[in-house]
């Protein structure tokens, strides 16, 4: 529908929780194993491989104005992928309210697909018959939107439990998040393009 992929952006981010008594897991570097890249932002980095193959190398910076997170609040990266495509991502978690927005752009030779942020959110395509955007889905938390693909993927997995079907995707491949995620550590500590 949008043609070949040029550019794309991901963006996972939410505003900061108000302040609790009992520090949550995901705040500890130990227990979370990062900060908010390795947190949320790792499935926002999933569907990125999806759709622009595997990342190549990153450059990034991190920042951590949510101080209570022992790991990085922010992230913002340039990724490369093997393709050649080069895609933004982003993550978020600090101020009191996040406007409007996207979670996801593709810019293709034919058009954009754009995926909305928050509730209830739509999944939209611009393109020379639809310059103002045409909805495509106008609730994504409704019906076989979100909510259902946690139930794709834990079907996916009680079938692999019990039935030894193999899994849609292996565990290996999560790898591929996790090895970025550190790519854009390092990339952060280095200030440099680093591979992934």
């Amino acid at each position: 529908m949008i043609g070949e992929i040029i550019t794309a952006r991901g963006f996972f981010g939410s505003s900061a929780p108000a302040p609790v008594s009992v520090k949550p897991w995901r705040y500890e570097l130990a227990l979370a194993g990062g900060g908010i890249t390795m947190d949320g932002g790792a499935h926002w980095l999933r569907p990125l491989r999806v759709w622009l193959g595997e990342v190549d190398e990153v450059v990034a910076v991190t920042g951590r104005p949510l101080v209570e997170m022992e790991g990085e609040s922010l992230a913002r990266a340039l990724l490369r992928f093997q393709s050649g495509v080069a895609a933004t991502f982003d993550t978020l978690c600090a101020g009191a309210v996040l406007g409007l927005g996207e979670e996801f752009r593709l810019t293709g030779t034919l058009g954009e697909i754009i995926i909305e942020r928050g509730y209830p959110g739509r999944l939209l395509l611009f393109d020379q018959e639809h310059p103002d955007g045409e909805v495509l889905k106008d609730n994504l938390w409704d019906g076989d939107g979100r909510l259902a693909s946690f139930g794709y993927e834990l079907a996916d997995f009680a079938n692999a439990v019990l039935e030894g079907t193999p899994l849609a995707a292996p565990p290996e491949y999560a790898l591929g998040e996790l090895r970025t995620a550190l790519a854009i550590y390092r990339s952060a500590a280095s200030r440099q393009w680093e591979k992934v």
